[in-house]
C-alpha cells in the first residue's frame, strides 16, 4: 500500500515536472523579438498580439510552410493542444473564477505570441531562400 502511494506520488511529481518544464521551453521562444515581417505578413503588430489570433497565426504558418520546419511542427501542435484545453477551461471558469479566467486569458495570448514567432521564423526562412535562390 505504501509502495502505490509512492509510485503514485512519485509520478505525480514527475508530470508536473515535465508539464513545467516543457512550458518553460515554449514560453522562451514566446519571449523572442519579432520582426517587421510578421506584421506585414498578417497585419498584426508585435503589441497587438491577443488571445484570439492564435488560430489565425497557427493557420497563416500552416499555409506558409505545411511540412513544417525543424521541431516548429510538433511543438506548435502541442501549443494548439494546450491553448484548446485552456479555451475549454476559460469558458468553464470565466463567473466562477474571475482570477483564474484572468490567468488563462494571459496563457492564451502566450500562446499567441508562441504561434507568431513560429510563423516569423517561417517568414524569415522563406524570406532567406528566395534571396539564397535569386543570387544562383
Amino acid at each position: 500500500m505504501i509502495a502505490g502511494l509512492i509510485l503514485f506520488l512519485s509520478l505525480a511529481v514527475l508530470a508536473e515536472f515535465s508539464i513545467a518544464h516543457w512550458r518553460s521551453m515554449w514560453l522562451a521562444v514566446a519571449a523572442q523579438p519579432l520582426s517587421q515581417s510578421l506584421a506585414a505578413a498578417t497585419g498584426i503588430a508585435d503589441n497587438a498580439i491577443g488571445a484570439d489570433d492564435f488560430e489565425r497565426l497557427v493557420s497563416t504558418s500552416q499555409q506558409l510552410c505545411p511540412a513544417g520546419m525543424g521541431g516548429g511542427a510538433t511543438s506548435l501542435k502541442q501549443v494548439r493542444a494546450y491553448y484548446r484545453v485552456m479555451r475549454s477551461l476559460d469558458g468553464l471558469c470565466a463567473k466562477q473564477m474571475p482570477a483564474v479566467s484572468a490567468w488563462i486569458k494571459r496563457e492564451l495570448v502566450l500562446c499567441s505570441r508562441y504561434a507568431a514567432v513560429v510563423l516569423d521564423q517561417r517568414i524569415n526562412a522563406n524570406l532567406a531562400f528566395a534571396s539564397d535562390a535569386r543570387n544562383y
